[in-house]
């Protein structure tokens, strides 16, 4: 037998300008077989990971990467403008007190998981509601919709705000993240909005557009200035 905590288990999660290193760790255990030790891990993992994807979707997890030297870098953007890639660490713990000899129950090692799981949930959630601010506050890509009251034009606006990008077969790239309520009006709108051909004319018009802006961005990345 040998006295062990369970390993690290360590995140590196990159959006623009910003690096967010999660770790989290129970700090002691009783002592353990390595085998169990093994069925351990997996098991709290399992429990872990899927209580962060409750609350942060594997949808729309921004890219990830591992961090191998160093603690500061920088990077540059489409505008040739370098900036300094903001290091910060997060830290969620989970603790369970062994002074009286005792483990976990099954019941305490699933709640246990599950909230540390809940809480790296909720920090990735900080993090990207930080860098959204973030850029509409530097690009002024806002607008304001009151609930229940969604317009085409709303629509209109929201494809002509910014750059788009297009994957390899010519389809616009991007995410919209809303509550439900407004999901669901959206799904109800687009509905509707289907039937107007002038409206998707308009749609079509502006996607075409945007997609010609991207292909020229990249053609012109692709020289030497």
């Amino acid at each position: 037998m040998q006295r062990n905590r369970l390993p690290d288990v360590l995140g590196i999660l990159i959006v623009p300008g910003n690096l967010l290193s999660v770790r989290i760790t129970i700090r002691s255990m009783l002592p353990t077989f390595p085998e169990s030790k093994t069925i351990l891990k997996r098991e709290w993992e399992k429990r872990f990971f899927a209580a962060k994807t409750k609350i942060f979707p594997v949808e729309i997890h921004p890219p990830v990467m591992e961090l191998t030297e160093g603690k500061k870098s920088d990077y540059q953007t489409d505008e040739r403008r370098i900036r300094p890639l903001k290091v910060k660490s997060h830290s969620v713990t989970a603790r369970h007190s062994i002074k009286d000899g005792m483990g976990m129950t099954i019941t305490e090692f699933d709640a246990t998981a599950v909230d540390a799981g809940e809480k790296f949930g909720n920090q990735m959630w900080e993090l990207m509601k930080g860098a959204f601010n973030d850029a509409v506050d530097e690009t002024g890509n806002e607008i304001e919709i009151k609930k229940g009251d969604l317009k085409k034009e709303d629509i209109l606006r929201i494809l002509e705000m910014g750059e788009k990008t297009f994957d390899e077969h010519g389809n616009m790239e991007g995410q919209m993240l809303c509550n439900p309520a407004f999901a669901e009006e959206l799904r109800q709108r687009e509905t509707e909005w289907m039937k107007d051909k002038d409206f998707q004319a308009k749609v079509a018009e502006i996607i075409t557009r945007k997609k010609a802006e991207f292909n020229e961005r990249e053609a012109g990345r692709r020289l030497v200035r």
